[in-house]
């Protein structure tokens, strides 16, 4: 069966429907005269893009290509170092993890670390030997000395700097866990349980982080805690995505697990988000919301997205996302559309954004992109 990433590749809006959805929800907008285009800094061309969005760590930028894991200048795009896998696979793992001066990725077999400073290889973790495996779809960590990964399964494990198993913690094995979050010494994990077709239940658990005791739960029964849990000024916000009847986007007192505000309804489902300074930016299936993040009262919805992956940024108060087809502007104060950025000729897809305090990186099938932002454009 093809994964959904593949079916998006393959998939090719006919041309009428395309033009008939675009008339019947677009915005209104007129681009100013001077801004037709983001300002491209610079480009470096690579082989197919893999899962994990580019990282920006001080002056580098790290990301995938082919069977290769790159360092670059973040200022000009100049490689620092690579490094090639030697399983002939693209990067599988979703997420890299900065931990002091190392990179750790999950991939095919193994969960690799390199040195961020040179990209020498510091310590693999194969799964086959270790009988543990980190959920490739999901999300991990980096806190203090150590790595968590969420596993297949029920469990998660942590992983010390020269790669070595601290410990493992088994939860409630009819929760699946989605994700991990550190927080003040404190892990969360998102889980999940499929009860029936139509069925979905969630839950965070909170363990300390040094021995994996149990801390408290929170249970919803709207759906799986699938996208990444997030946590600000000793708030957690965390979505749901599954079968149920509503979704829910909740925030926690980070500390207590007390219930500050939920946010549901039968449409919401949340792939991933980003919080900016007033509101919480949540990418569903083929739509933005924005949720009031003292309330939980939706501001706004952008909705001129077809079914994407892609992860939006924020960045001084834009917005930036992607069908895979196009780069889209958001004012984020509004859910205007400013501004449309086409995919360069023989990009294939826009897989990725990324953004650094001055620009924003756009990775399409073949190459990395670095555009002047749109709040600094002359």
């Amino acid at each position: 069966m093809l994964s959904e990433r593949n079916l998006t590749r393959c998939f090719v809006w006919p041309i009428f429907l395309v033009v008939l959805f675009i008339s019947c929800i677009q915005p209104t907008y007129s681009l100013p005269e001077e801004a037709k285009e983001l300002l491209k800094l610079w480009e470096v061309p690579h082989g197919t893009a893999g899962d994990a969005p580019p990282i920006i760590h001080e002056d580098k930028v790290i990301m995938s290509g082919g069977l290769f894991v790159y360092a670059l200048e973040e200022e000009t795009g100049e490689e620092i170092w690579k490094y090639q896998f030697e399983d002939d696979n693209i990067l599988e793992g979703e997420v890299f993890l900065i931990n002091g001066n190392q990179v750790a990725v999950a991939h095919t077999d193994k969960i690799r670390a390199w040195n961020i400073s040179d990209g020498n290889l510091e310590w693999e973790f194969d799964y086959k030997i270790k009988e543990l495996k980190p959920r490739l779809t999901g999300n991990h960590i980096a806190f203090n000395e150590n790595y968590g990964f969420s596993g297949e399964k029920n469990q998660i494990f942590i992983l010390d700097k020269t790669g070595s198993k601290t410990y493992i913690k088994k939860l409630d094995v009819k929760y699946s866990v989605q994700n991990v979050f550190y927080f003040s010494n404190k892990i969360y994990v998102g889980q999940g349980n499929t009860v029936t077709g139509l069925l979905t239940l969630g839950r965070i658990t909170v363990l300390n982080a040094q021995n994996g005791d149990s801390l408290w739960a929170y249970n919803t029964n709207k759906s799986s805690v699938s996208a990444a849990i997030k946590i600000e000024n000793e708030i957690l916000y965390a979505g749901t995505v599954g079968n149920s009847p509503k979704n829910t986007f909740v925030a926690l007192n980070a500390e207590s697990g007390e219930l500050i505000w939920e946010h549901s309804n039968s449409e919401i489902l949340t792939r991933s988000f980003v919080i900016g300074p007033k509101y919480i930016y949540i990418a569903g299936v083929a739509d933005i919301y924005a949720l009031d993040k003292v309330t939980g009262e939706r501001k706004w919805k952008f909705d001129r997205t077809s079914s994407t992956l892609v992860k939006p940024v924020y960045l001084d108060g834009y917005v930036y996302h992607s069908d895979h087809h196009s780069l889209f502007v958001i004012d984020g104060e509004t859910g205007e559309l400013v501004h449309e950025e086409p995919l360069p000729e023989g990009g294939g897809f826009f897989w990725h954004v990324a953004a650094s305090s001055d620009k924003i990186f756009a990775q399409t099938s073949n190459q990395l992109i670095a555009y002047q932002p749109w709040h600094l454009r002359d």
